[in-house]
């Protein structure tokens, strides 16, 4: 990524798409859901609210996040400029939970069509096909409409998040 370029506000260094985290839709859309995250992940609502990795509100896992401070550290933009990608660290991220399954290969489309046309296309994979409001990787149904699938991730990794689900209840 050249200094010239951008960088979208809702793409990740890790190339998570922050448009599509239950977190940063909760801060935008939806106060009773932030209180539920906040309250499952012991926090209060303010140390939860996000509005994307790259914003000055970050919640107390993005301001936290090791990936985010070694790609800093490096002068990267993104994990997939590093000579070192994938390392350890980003391969433990992205298999510890099912809504980061796809970073990897969209490290790769950031690198081919850039961070700004990636941010355009991305939206689709977590679009409901009925009504096309934006849903988690969470959101196996929609979230305003109720239709299942509720987009193209949770078709395409449905059983993997009710897994994760069903584990942490």
């Amino acid at each position: 990524m050249s200094d010239a370029d951008p960088i979208p506000a809702l793409a990740s260094v890790c190339g998570l798409y922050c448009g599509a985290c239950s977190v940063f839709l909760a801060t935008r859309e939806d106060p009773a859901r932030l209180e539920q995250l906040a309250s499952r992940l012991g926090q209060t609502v303010e140390e939860t609210r996000c509005e994307g990795c790259r914003s000055g509100t970050l919640s107390r896992h993005c301001r936290t996040c090791k990936l985010a401070a070694c790609a800093a550290e490096r002068g990267h933009a993104f994990c997939g400029e590093c000579s070192d990608f994938p390392c350890v660290p980003f391969e433990a991220f992205r298999t510890a939970l099912p809504h980061r399954r796809d970073i990897l290969a969209d490290m790769d489309r950031i690198t081919e069509i850039g961070a700004a046309g990636w941010v355009e296309e991305i939206p689709q994979r977590y679009a409901c096909p009925g009504c096309g409001a934006i849903n988690s990787g969470y959101d196996l149904a929609c979230r305003r409409c109720g239709e299942t699938p509720g987009s193209a991730f949770a078709r395409e990794h449905g059983d993997a998040v009710r897994a994760h689900l069903r584990g942490r209840s």
